[in-house]
């Protein structure tokens, strides 16, 4: 990753995001193994399609959050909560800097998984606006009867949805620990498409994504600004820490600390 794509990641994390890819690719559900805890080889992107008809971005992390992902686009407040089949979401994917970074939500194709998140449209211009935020991740197409959505729709988007997918699969360790500002921008995000959409909230939609998500584990450093008065900075945190504890268990909970650096 270049380091003007590594700002940009840290940009949109400031005000709640995720990060970017460059390439657009053709792929349906392209091949990754989800094997041992270890660094993935890299998959080799493929060439851009060309961006005709209506387009959509399926985002499963910071993306669900409203002030994250008009970080990257101001029009983008609005975004339905919607279902995938086939697509496994996990802590498995980080920015190689020389400063500290942290593991962020990666997801890869995989028969039999689900993962909930949002889907909004974008033209050409915004979806390679997110794609440059997400620089790393590999967009790809989710077909469109894999899709169930969640906000009273009857039937899919009308056009091709794509979601970032990982090229390699890096897990959480000391050096890049799952850290609680992103944990919070996530949860933050289902929290409000609960607000907004009663179909998400009765589907318990933050419930949901804990489930759908892999390898919660420490390292996890709580690294909000305050952390003894939280609800300063994170109006919702007890909701999120409750979500947390209830979902994961007190034992995890309890390991999650302070940065020691």
């Amino acid at each position: 990753m270049n380091p003007e794509c590594t700002i940009e990641r840290r940009k949109a994390l400031q005000v709640g995001g995720v990060i970017a890819l460059g390439a657009l690719t053709a792929g349906v559900g392209a091949s990754i193994d989800t094997g041992p805890r270890r660094s993935e080889p890299t998959v080799a992107p493929e060439p851009s399609p060309p961006l005709t008809g209506n387009n959509y971005i399926f985002g499963y992390g910071s993306l669900m959050q409203r002030e994250s992902r008009t970080a990257t686009w101001p029009d983008r407040e609005q975004a339905a909560p919607a279902m995938v089949q086939g697509i496994s979401r996990g802590w498995y994917d980080r920015v190689e800097t020389a400063s500290w970074s942290p593991t962020y939500l990666g997801a890869v194709p995989r028969k039999g998984a689900t993962c909930n998140g949002v889907v909004f449209p974008v033209s050409p211009e915004e979806l390679r606006a997110y794609a440059r935020r997400e620089s790393g991740y590999r967009p790809t197409r989710i077909r469109s009867r894999d899709i169930t959505m969640l906000d009273g729709s009857k039937g899919s988007p009308v056009g091709t949805v794509w979601y970032f997918a990982n090229v390699q699969q890096r897990y959480p360790s000391e050096r890049f620990p799952i850290v609680q500002s992103y944990v919070d921008v996530c949860l933050d995000g289902c929290l409000e498409i609960e607000d907004g959409y009663p179909e998400a909230r009765k589907a318990q939609f933050a419930k949901e994504f804990m489930r759908t998500t892999s390898d919660w584990q420490t390292p996890w450093f709580n690294d909000r600004i305050y952390p003894w008065r939280p609800f300063v900075h994170v109006p919702r945190a007890n909701d999120i820490d409750t979500l947390i504890r209830d979902q994961l268990g007190v034992d995890l909970f309890e390991r999650i600390t302070l940065p020691r650096r």
